[in-house]
């Protein structure tokens, strides 16, 4: 069985701050070491339960915060990026998957009290919905996977991410390695007890085949994002397919959420670079 593992860090227990998840804040290097702890106690987890092949998707800002040197052998890394868009988050998640788990993610954009929330490209985004409904980063990884048949099981982050998962895929477990008591608090486990419970969630998860389901919005499927100015709507609407539905909306509707997760790159892509043109 071959297990894809999806990661953020603001989800990780004893994060809580920006010097935590920027690349060059003074205490990321402690959160990488405590995110790749997460993620072995994933695998450990996944693998008393019989899971045998492991690919790990570094899916955080720039792609390269798990060390290597740390990560259980047992596992493969995807790691490095071209830019910091969507599809660097589902690098090397395909239909040859049996399952996904999803470790130190957070809170969509707006959901109080949530540690650090926010929603794919924070600069220009302040939320994303799928057919109307308003979605994280969790539902936008698991419908790429639910699009190749793969189901999400696990999910790892503070409380209020739970509470949002358990409405949109009741079936996901949820290992919830702190409590959220604003947008840079929160009441965080040990780390040793944060992975002792991921591990013990994810062999759950796993030994569950009765609740293995994968997260498919119907078809025909509408991505629509609002931005934080109107000045991104008019370089969202540039995008092929895409039109403008209010003053700061673009939607995308596609046959496939492939196609509609294709736009959505392009939508933060453009929107990106204004953003970087104009700060």
């Amino acid at each position: 069985m071959k297990l894809w593992i999806g990661t953020d860090i603001e989800g990780v227990a004893g994060v809580v701050n920006r010097e935590h998840t920027a690349r060059d804040g003074r205490e990321h290097d402690r959160a990488r070491g405590w995110l790749t702890d997460e993620v072995n106690a994933a695998i450990a987890g996944a693998a008393a339960a019989g899971v045998t092949e492991f690919v790990v998707a570094d899916g955080h800002g720039t792609c390269r915060n798990i060390f290597p040197d740390r990560l259980d052998p047992r596992a493969r890394l995807a790691t490095g990026q071209l830019s910091s868009l969507p599809p660097s988050a589902v690098q090397a998640l395909d239909a040859s998957c049996d399952a996904i788990f999803l470790v130190g993610f957070h809170a969509r954009a707006g959901l109080h009290p949530g540690v650090l929330d926010h929603t794919s490209w924070s600069q220009t985004v302040s939320e994303v919905r799928i057919n109307g409904a308003p979605v994280g980063e969790c539902e936008i990884n698991a419908a790429y996977a639910g699009e190749l048949g793969v189901p999400v099981l696990l999910v790892s982050g503070d409380d209020v991410l739970a509470a949002d998962i358990h409405g949109s895929m009741p079936w996901v477990r949820a290992a919830v390695v702190k409590r959220a008591l604003g947008r840079f608090q929160a009441e965080s486990l040990h780390p040793s007890l944060a992975c002792a419970r991921i591990r013990e969630e994810a062999e759950e998860a796993i030994r569950d085949e009765a609740q293995w389901k994968s997260y498919q919005p119907s078809r025909p499927v509408t991505l629509e994002l609002d931005f934080h100015h109107p000045m991104y709507v008019d370089l969202a609407v540039l995008v092929p397919g895409c039109r403008q539905t209010g003053p700061r909306s673009v939607a995308h509707t596609a046959d496939d959420y492939l196609h509609a997760f294709g736009a959505f790159t392009a939508m933060c892509g453009v929107t990106g670079i204004a953003h970087y043109q104009h700060r």
